[in-house]
């Protein structure tokens, strides 16, 4: 590992933890894959197995239904509808399972006993009702209704068996789950014990190195380095530093010797890109010459002297001038400075108030959307008034689909009650009571069905009443949403009115800036001027000693040929 770089461990490192962390993903991802499918089939294995009983016991009520009416379509419709609904729902249910041979034969048996002995039942019994034998009645307690508790044992069996199958598949999910979780546990462990290792062995060759550039930070060249023989990058910037120091070293003592006046030291570059070794080496050769220079500019620095006083008289007044010429536009400035103030206020009370009508603007535009918002609610609330009366509508056609019903029974009760009262006629004095009751049957049939026409007769009134709401509430809700359209077209004008005013503002806010940058402008040329005549009158007096600074200066440019001589330079 000594000859890997730092990237390529990283890379090693984090490829190794990466696929560990794939492998115990893909894991927890199947448990909660397997958990899932064994909710989604828990969920289909009831609706299957509540479709077949709801089946079964729509026929059983069907036929009950065709016991006392045998002429109902209604029934026999809903026993026909039951009858092969319960057919698809099987065949659904096998092609389901079909990758689960415990279950279909399961549901196999279910559909084998209903084609075999429950169908078979129900065609016997529905023979006997066409040919309006008595015994029918008898025969669909003494035979159907055991067949069909038969039937909902079996329906019973093959969902619990279900139910212990999917209970199965979920405990294993969840026991993958758990070894997920355990795995990610290790792994994290694992990269918490190898970030240490790592961590560790970068720290410890960094704190050495540390070490020895803190006290080549204070100035000692002398300082030991580590010593590392690996090929990472922590090596090579040990060897490089080192390189490095060995260059300061030999430059220090180059700079030692130009220091002692030796400016025949030469600073040697340790490569092309050595940009400090070139710079020095580049500083030598420029001060070499600049020695020589200064030793060859000092013989004409003396005549420079006089010419300097020259000027420096004629320089003394041209300042006096200056001075004059400053005060004047002084006062100038002074007068821009105060119109400008002026103007700089009025465009900023122009602003506040364009500031004001914005605001006001956006006010105005919340109400129109808080107003839009509540037209829309009302809008919404009249459709769902629309929508109920229309259920409304419903239930009561439905309610006379019944009233007829009762109808129905009534007159055929009636019908029942004459036949026994004729066949009490017949019996003489033993059928005296039975004719009685039956006389009581049709009392109570006659009020039946005065009381059903009463109620078919209420049920028109209300769906009267229902129709002419809907109708209210669907002229209600047009009268809305053309409210909601005029809002949205005030909201939209409000808008660009707000819009208009936002873009004017900061375009007075600029001629407020402008103005005031202008004024201040003004007053800063004004001290400008003032400084600058100060300064002229300060130039004029400093010229005054300009003819005491020369002779000073010419003492100094002896003294400094008189050092430059000692020198040592390379002879051309």
């Amino acid at each position: 590992m000594k000859s890997w770089t730092i990237a390529q461990r990283l890379y090693i490192f984090f490829g190794i933890v990466i696929v560990a962390l794939g492998a115990g993903f893909w894991l927890f991802l199947h448990s909660d894959n397997l958990e899932s499918e064994a909710v989604q089939r828990r969920e289909q294995m009831g609706d299957a197995t509540d479709r077949i009983r709801y089946d079964i016991l729509t026929m059983s009520d069907a036929l009950r239904g065709l016991l006392i009416d045998p002429k109902n379509q209604t029934e026999q419709q809903r026993k026909n509808d039951a009858d092969d609904d319960l057919a698809k729902t099987m065949e659904e249910v096998k092609q389901t399972l079909q990758a689960r041979p415990e279950l279909l034969r399961a549901i196999e048996t279910v559909a084998q006993y209903d084609e075999q002995n429950l169908n078979k039942r129900e065609n016997e019994l529905m023979a006997l009702v066409a040919r309006g034998d008595p015994g029918a009645l008898a025969f669909y307690t003494s035979t159907y209704l055991p067949a069909r508790k038969e039937m909902d044992k079996l329906v019973g069996r093959f969902h619990t068996l279900g139910e212990a199958e999917l209970t199965t598949q979920t405990e294993e999910a969840r026991r993958e789950r758990r070894m997920a979780l355990g795995f990610f546990g290790l792994i994290f462990l694992a990269t918490l014990i190898g970030l240490f290792y790592f961590a560790r062995s970068l720290s410890r060759p960094v704190e050495q190195l540390n070490a020895a550039v803190t006290i080549l930070a204070a100035g000692d060249l002398s300082a030991p380095l580590p010593e590392r023989a690996d090929h990472d990058e922590i090596g090579q910037l040990t060897r490089s530093f080192a390189r490095l120091v060995a260059s300061l070293r030999s430059f220090s003592e180059a700079a030692n010797r130009v220091a002692a006046g030796d400016l025949t030291a030469e600073f040697k570059p340790q490569s092309e890109r050595d940009v400090m070794g070139t710079a020095l080496q580049e500083m030598g050769r420029k001060l070499a010459a600049l020695v020589s220079d200064v030793q060859r500019s000092s013989v004409t620095v003396s005549s420079a002297i006089t010419e300097v006083a020259a000027t420096a008289k004629q320089q003394q007044a041209t300042a006096n001038e200056v001075a004059a010429t400053t005060t004047e536009i002084g006062a100038t400035s002074k007068e821009i400075t105060a119109t400008s103030k002026d103007l700089a206020k009025t465009v900023q009370h122009v602003s506040e108030s364009a500031q004001q009508a914005a605001v006001l603007a956006d006010n105005g535009r919340e109400s129109i959307g808080k107003m839009d918002e509540t037209m829309r609610r009302v809008s919404d609330a009249a459709g769902g008034i629309n929508s109920r009366l229309t259920v409304l509508n419903d239930k009561a056609a439905n309610i006379g689909l019944v009233v007829t019903t009762i109808a129905k029974v009534a007159d055929q009760t009636n019908l029942l009650s004459l036949n026994a009262a004729i066949e009490a006629e017949k019996a003489g004095e033993y059928g005296r009571g039975f004719a009685v009751v039956a006389t009581e049957i049709r009392r109570l049939a006659d009020q039946t069905a005065t009381a059903t026409v009463d109620i078919e007769q209420l049920v028109k009134e209300i769906q009267s009443a229902v129709t002419a709401g809907v109708m209210g509430m669907d002229k209600f809700s047009e009268e809305v949403r053309r409210g909601v359209s005029e809002v949205e077209k005030v909201a939209g004008q409000l808008a660009q009115i707000i819009q208009n005013v936002q873009s004017i503002t900061p375009r007075i806010s600029a001629v407020s800036e402008g103005m005031q940058a202008q004024s201040t402008g003004a007053e800063q040329i004004s001290q400008a001027l003032v400084q600058l005549g100060e300064a002229a009158r300060q130039t004029a007096e400093s010229l005054v000693q300009s003819n005491e600074t020369v002779h000073r200066l010419d003492e100094t440019a002896r003294g400094l040929r008189t050092g430059i001589e000692r020198f040592k330079l390379k002879s051309n």
